[in-house]
């Protein structure tokens, strides 16, 4: 097969989300399986060049495209990256954003009216020149590149298959390269604003220059939905079983759109995600980015103490400023030392609604108002009063609770593996990838019981607890406190090295390739 990827962030090119993460490691794993995999990404200004092999600033020949009823030149490079074929698509438009979606400090300064942190205003305009310059691209193929199947991650790139099927009735050479051509669609997060929706009819016809009456067959309100019409042309994953379950039966936050996939019949389809065990391998430091080996799956926790000696002599004091490597990252707080019975808790991810911040937030005051001993360690950033919840905890409880406001990668991992329980209270959860992270590094997992984070088995991977309030995830999360203090740090070994094994064994993306990806592509293609 010629499979074609098409995202708009991936893991070491271009990062934002946990997308990156899913379209590299799965595009890695389908060239092991033999398949043909290219990528195609918009080529901005914050893109990172320096693992591209062999590239070519000028690939094939540039196209011409109407966006917003002009006509846009967009040019085509090429490189390659661990056996994945790249195509950057061109265009000033993305070449002047210095990240993926939203806007930098660095351009705030230029314009005061783009605020960091802010999406891009002319998102529509990026994500309809990024698709329509793919569909295009077909026109510029040998018949040796002609896509098998193409692959759109999220709505950003939903609506290519409604761009392919417009110009394949414009043009007989586009009709032949994409003549046995079929689509999927994975949605990564069905949540209200994430969809990445035209606000109105009138916008969609102007972005896209398509015929109303059919664009008018997505509208979910009085917005034009990508995944909506996305959904007549193409077979629609998302990653995981649990949370396809519940877009189907209208059991999760969607902004309307499970309700429309059942008028329209439209099935949702479930593979979970994998994790990339090499890349987060706590065994390799090199890997892992943590200050010690050690490898729970075996039994060996060593490493994992000394990890925690490690940063708890980092954050110790309070007057500690972090290291350059964590730049962007700002600490409220700090961690006084514990005795052996002090109990460590992470949270580490995006600081919204979603992930069930002010639940957390609750019941951590609450435990550290109890004088258990237990500390907490929050990482992450996000929505600005849930982020000023967690500097005021850290605040209030000084030697008890920190938190680091940003993102770096090595602190992100180093907070989880020093943990010995770590906590995911979210609303809703597509699949999750921080739950695996955390079983790889002999970290306990409480979580909420939605969605993907279903895939924890309750009592022998981990711990589950359901409704999502203060006093449930109260009640868990202080008996394991008490269990873990009273009983010591071994009462969970084997439960963490079984889980290690488990996850590395059922969850490796090479395995969910192989086993979920690759006979899906195949059925498609046979009908």
């Amino acid at each position: 097969m010629n499979i074609w990827t098409v995202a708009r962030e991936y893991a070491g090119i271009a990062e934002a989300g946990g997308v990156k993460n899913v379209t590299c490691s799965l595009s890695e794993s389908l060239v092991r399986a033999g398949e043909k995999v290219t990528l195609f990404i918009p080529l901005y200004g914050c893109t990172d060049l320096s693992t591209v092999e062999d590239f070519c600033c000028c690939w094939h020949k540039p196209v011409k495209i109407r966006v917003c009823g002009r006509e846009m030149t967009v040019t085509f490079s090429h490189g390659r990256r661990n056996g994945v074929e790249i195509v950057f698509i061109g265009n000033r438009a993305f070449s002047e954003k210095k990240a993926v979606y939203t806007y930098t400090e660095e351009e705030e300064a230029l314009n005061p009216a783009h605020r960091k942190g802010q999406g891009h205003e002319d998102a529509q305009f990026l994500n309809t020149l990024f698709q329509k310059a793919v569909a295009a691209y077909g026109g510029t193929c040998s018949k040796e590149e002609n896509p098998s199947i193409i692959h759109c991650h999220d709505a950003t790139a939903a609506m290519l298959c409604v761009f392919v099927l417009f110009a394949r009735k414009e043009s007989k050479a586009l009709a032949s390269v994409y003549r046995h051509t079929r689509f999927v669609v994975t949605i990564h997060n069905a949540g209200a604003g994430y969809h990445h929706e035209y606000s109105s009819l009138d916008a969609a016809a102007y972005f896209t220059g398509l015929d109303r009456d059919f664009l008018a067959r997505g509208l979910n309100g009085t917005c034009v939905e990508p995944f909506l019409l996305a959904g007549g042309f193409s077979c629609i994953t998302t990653v995981s079983p649990q949370y396809a379950g519940e877009i189907m039966d209208g059991m999760t936050d969607t902004g309307g759109l499970s309700a429309l996939f059942a008028r329209d019949r439209v099935k949702v389809i479930g593979i979970t995600n994998g994790i990339d065990c090499a890349r987060y391998n706590p065994a390799d430091p090199s890997a892992s980015l943590l200050p010690a080996p050690f490898d729970i799956a075996s039994g060996d926790f060593d490493g994992k103490y000394v990890c925690r000696n490690h940063f708890l002599k980092s954050f110790a004091d309070k007057d500690r400023h972090l290291p350059e490597a964590d730049a962007g990252v700002r600490r409220y707080g700090f961690l006084a030392g514990g005795g052996n019975g002090t109990v460590y808790v992470a949270y580490h991810g995006r600081v919204v609604r979603q992930k069930g911040i002010s639940v957390l937030a609750a019941v951590a005051r609450r435990i550290l108002e109890s004088r258990m001993d237990a500390k907490f360690i929050f990482l992450g950033q996000g929505e600005r009063e849930l982020e000023d919840k967690l500097e005021n905890l850290a605040s209030s409880f000084p030697g008890d609770a920190v938190y680091f406001k940003g993102y770096d990668r090595a602190l992100s991992r180093l907070c989880i593996a020093s943990a010995d329980i770590a906590v995911f209270p979210s609303n809703f959860e597509p699949c999750g990838t921080e739950d695996f992270i955390a079983q790889m590094y002999g970290t306990i997992c409480l979580a909420h019981a939605t969605g993907g984070l279903k895939k924890i088995v309750d009592g022998e991977t981990g711990f589950l607890y359901e409704p999502n309030n203060s006093d449930t995830l109260f009640h868990f999360l202080s008996s394991l406190v008490r269990i873990a203090g009273q009983a010591g740090r071994d009462i969970f070994r084997s439960m963490l090295t079984y889980t290690a094994r488990y996850i590395t064994e059922c969850y490796s993306w090479d395995k969910v390739a192989e086993e979920s990806y690759l006979p899906l592509f195949k059925g498609l293609l046979e009908k």
